[in-house]
């Protein structure tokens, strides 16, 4: 794979990883609800829901090869908008 799509593919990953945080502290509020089944029911659509979304994401850059960079990456999105939204707020 040629630089210039690895570069895009890695800024994909790691914007996702802030989005998918984002998605998921909006989306507390009905994870927390009592009713088990309604819990499993859509926990698993939002799962779902964000991995087809990356998947498609990705294809539109390269093609939807994965490589295991991606993944820490996506992790890393994930710690940077948690740390940057407490301190941006204190």
């Amino acid at each position: 794979m040629i630089l210039i799509l690895q570069i895009k593919s890695m800024v994909l990953s790691f914007v996702y990883g802030m989005f998918f945080h984002f998605t998921f502290d909006k989306n507390k509020k009905i994870l927390l609800h009592k009713n088990i089944f309604y819990k499993i029911i859509i926990n698993f659509l939002f799962v779902l829901d964000h991995i087809l979304l990356y998947f498609i994401l990705l294809r539109k850059i390269n093609n939807s090869i994965l490589h295991i960079y991606y993944v820490p990456l996506f992790i890393f999105g994930l710690f940077f908008y948690k740390w940057y939204f407490t301190h941006r707020i204190n």
